[in-house]
């Protein structure tokens, strides 16, 4: 191998430690990556190039819809949130201008009779 293509197979290597591909595929490549013709060799270095762009990209797809989503939430908790104070401040004014008498006599005490 010349040297270009021994730089070439230690990328390849490298790239394969990363790959999804099942082991025993990696392992037969390694295996045989000094026998295999230039044209395969740059073609599996393509090929495993594309795979990392392609799981760079969905993994970055993830992440950004994974941020979105938590932003969406935070958000919806923050209006749930306004919705219960304004409730609740809304709830006190008309307690406070229009307090809650009972008529019934309180439980512990019995009507007396006449």
């Amino acid at each position: 191998m010349t040297h270009d293509i021994e730089k070439l197979a230690e990328e390849i290597g490298v790239m394969l430690a990363e790959s999804s591909l099942d082991p025993r595929i990696k392992d037969v490549i390694l295996e045989n990556l000094d026998t295999l013709p230039e044209d395969l060799i740059f073609r599996l270095k393509d090929t495993l190039d594309k795979e990392r762009d392609q799981l760079d990209a969905v993994v970055y797809d993830i992440e950004l819809f994974l941020k979105q989503q938590n932003a969406r939430w935070a958000k919806l908790e923050e209006e749930q949130q306004k919705t219960a104070s304004a409730m609740t401040d809304e709830l006190f004014e008309k307690l406070k201008d229009h307090p809650v008498t009972s008529s019934a006599p309180p439980k512990d005490e019995t009507p007396t009779q006449s």
